[in-house]
């Protein structure tokens, strides 16, 4: 059997964040918005929208794809964070313009390996 001791049950308010920055304009902003919110330790994934991926590489839905918006591609930030800090962060959020906020959710985080304590 595997030795856990290197396995730690996360606090009880910790949170897998996950962001998505539909834009180059709305990334700056989400950025500024984590360090003031205390969240330095996150990782970020460049990704397309499934729009971008019809015009590309799916010719056939040409007509759908004119339905669909222009942005070709986003950021998706993750990170783990207490409960405080991202009610923070999405307090900050929630007062940028529309078209400048990210989509967000949280989900808990039961079991976290590789962040100290």
């Amino acid at each position: 059997m595997a030795d856990d001791t290197h396995i730690a049950r996360a606090a009880t308010d910790a949170r897998l964040l996950i962001l998505i920055a539909r834009t180059e304009e709305s990334f700056d902003p989400l950025v500024t918005a984590l360090l003031d919110a205390g969240i330095t330790g996150a990782t970020v994934l460049e990704s397309r929208g499934i729009g971008a991926i019809i015009r590309s590489e799916m010719p056939i839905f040409a007509g759908l794809a004119a339905l669909l918006p222009q942005a070709t591609g986003s950021r998706v930030v993750l990170s783990v964070a207490p409960q405080q800090r991202i009610d923070a962060l999405m307090r900050y959020l929630s007062q940028l313009p529309r078209e400048r906020r990210p989509i967000g959710v949280t989900l808990p985080a039961d079991t976290v390996l590789g962040l100290e304590p």
